[in-house]
């Protein structure tokens, strides 16, 4: 009989990460103005979009900044993803890791197309990058595509 380790199933946003624009404090490409950045930027341009753990979704909105964005309920932990052209599920959806529940696009203030990919523990903002990193190397998973 095996014995389970592994608590979370985990899957990248996109299909592959290329960073346009890093998480902390940046130069807002609209304003000019040095920012606070919740999140990554990923390239993308109609690219699938892929919940990256097991959740609900808390919502589905129209956002000036973020445009069209989805917010995913883990538990402590929300995943948020932004600037989307067309979402594939409903507030209150069951999505798993590795399922499709958008596709990206350039809504809301936006220079490009991109998706904007943001963590958050409770009340804090966490680096995506570091937050997926660590999740990946205490796991073990497969890429669900």
């Amino acid at each position: 009989m095996k014995t389970i380790i592994a608590v979370y199933i985990v899957c990248l946003p996109l299909k592959s990460l290329t960073v346009t624009s890093p998480f902390g404090y940046r130069i807002h490409p609209l304003t000019g103005r040095m920012e606070y950045h919740n999140g990554v930027d990923l390239r993308a341009n109609h690219d699938t979009v892929y919940a990256v753990l097991n959740g609900v979704v808390r919502s589905v909105r129209a956002d000036v900044a973020f445009g069209t964005a989805i917010s995913l309920d883990h538990g402590e932990v929300t995943t948020i993803y932004g600037h989307l052209y067309k979402p594939l599920v409903r507030p209150r959806d069951s999505v798993s890791a590795g399922q499709s529940i958008a596709i990206s696009g350039a809504t809301g203030q936006v220079t490009a197309a991109h998706l904007h990919f943001s963590v958050r523990y409770r009340r804090c903002y966490l680096n995506p990058l570091n937050f997926l990193y660590e999740i990946f190397k205490t796991t073990n998973h497969e890429q669900k595509f």
